[in-house]
């Protein structure tokens, strides 16, 4: 789930005629989405990698950050206005916009970890995943009664790493907390996805608000137990 959706009113999809799909169809652009964002990632961390891109990112690292952060703002804003007009034409422009930004952002953080404890990460969050997917289809209630908790701890947190962070101090305590509370956002986001209207727009939203709660998880993972090259 996106932070910029996080505190939103109930979802809304305008005055226009939603474009429904088959709960099946919609499952499967959901996890296609969700799949294809990682390629992307992947994609971006060949680039990311050279010593040419990480010499133009040295000299440019202020420019660099500002760009994919605002693009992929952008982007959340566009499939958020698409998803609101069913409009798939911006909803695939938004998206191609925040994957590529998000990225590239993301992927150049990897650059700095050894490619075992990438795998570690990613082997541990792919279960969590299971996991916690899983879990959201069987306990639907449950994800549903735990929002506010979710909602709640993930700001505390924020708020608790703010302060620590202007005072200089680290504690690996709060990548924990992390993780839980976006274990509990996994569940809770393929919840809400089976609960809205099946359509391409939406399938589109869950599946970066499911891809988010994925990162957060495999990077708050990566900060514990990753060997940095």
């Amino acid at each position: 789930m996106n932070e910029l959706e996080r505190f939103e009113g109930p979802i809304s999809t305008g005055q226009s005629v939603p474009r429904l799909i088959s709960r099946r169809l919609y499952n499967v652009v959901l996890t296609g989405i969700v799949l294809l964002s990682f390629v992307v990632m992947a994609a971006s961390s060949h680039i990311t990698a050279t010593a040419d891109f990480q010499i133009f990112v040295g000299n440019n690292a202020l420019t660099y950050s500002v760009a994919t952060i605002v693009a992929s703002i952008v982007g959340i804003v566009l499939m958020n206005v698409a998803r609101a007009k069913e409009n798939l034409p911006i909803a695939v422009v938004g998206y191609a916009l925040f994957a590529l930004s998000f990225g590239f952002a993301v992927s150049f953080v990897l650059t700095a970890y050894s490619l075992e404890s990438l795998s570690l990460a990613f082997t541990a969050t792919a279960g969590i995943v299971v996991v916690f997917g899983v879990a959201g289809f069987l306990f639907p209630q449950f994800f549903a009664k735990i929002q506010g908790v979710l909602f709640t701890g993930l700001l505390a947190v924020v708020v608790i790493e703010i302060v620590l962070m202007l005072m200089g101090v680290r504690q690996p305590i709060t990548d924990v907390a992390v993780i839980l509370l976006f274990c509990g956002f996994i569940g809770y986001d393929v919840y809400r996805s089976q609960t809205i209207e099946p359509t391409v727009t939406n399938a589109l939203w869950s599946a970066v608000d499911l891809y988010l709660d994925i990162i957060n998880v495999f990077l708050r993972l990566l900060a514990i137990f990753g060997n940095r090259e």
